[in-house]
């Protein structure tokens, strides 16, 4: 039975860097809590360093199986890393963020909106024309400056590192 999204997130990754197939899981053999629909993150790490984060914002089905799914894209379609190889196991971490809803936030100007997320530290999601990008709130640790913070928000959108200062849409959400 698993029990720990975080364990069934590293089995998964395992069975797939193993055997090039996803693990099948049955609903009764997972913990109530991860049949819950929810959307989630999974970030996977080789000796401490980031090799690899996938997922979703938006409620899309039941929580196990949003994990395999995004274990799996994490592991071999994350763009910006090499596939996970066999070699990499013995020194893998994972750490699945379960995301609460997006909620959406208004600042009342610039200055509010960067005290508000220097005080709160939440995660965050910018839209712009279209755009959009999302940060989860572990990335405060790498980037501890809001205005910082929201310039490379803005930028991993394919924004301009400036654009959140007009007409830019935020919504924030914690993790758990």
């Amino acid at each position: 039975m698993y029990k720990n999204k975080d364990t069934l997130a590293l089995s998964v990754i395992q069975q797939y860097v193993e055997t090039g197939s996803e693990l099948v899981v049955k609903e009764k053999e997972v913990d109530r809590k991860l049949r819950q629909k929810a959307a989630c993150f999974v970030t996977v790490y080789v000796n401490g360093g980031l090799r690899g984060c996938t997922g979703n914002a938006v409620t899309s089905g039941p929580l196990y199986k949003t994990i395999i799914h995004n274990a799996v894209e994490t592991i071999s379609h994350d763009y910006r890393f090499l596939p996970i190889t066999k070699e990499d196991l013995p020194d893998l971490t994972v750490e699945v963020s379960v995301l609460t809803p997006l909620t959406i936030y208004q600042p009342k100007n610039n200055q509010s909106l960067l005290t508000f997320l220097a005080q709160r530290k939440p995660g965050l999601v910018v839209k712009k024309i279209g755009l959009s990008a999302l940060f989860l709130p572990q990335v405060w640790k790498e980037l501890p400056n809001a205005e910082n913070f929201l310039s490379r928000l803005c930028v991993k959108a394919g924004l301009s590192p400036g654009a959140w200062k007009e007409h830019a849409t935020f919504w924030i959400f914690s993790v758990h």
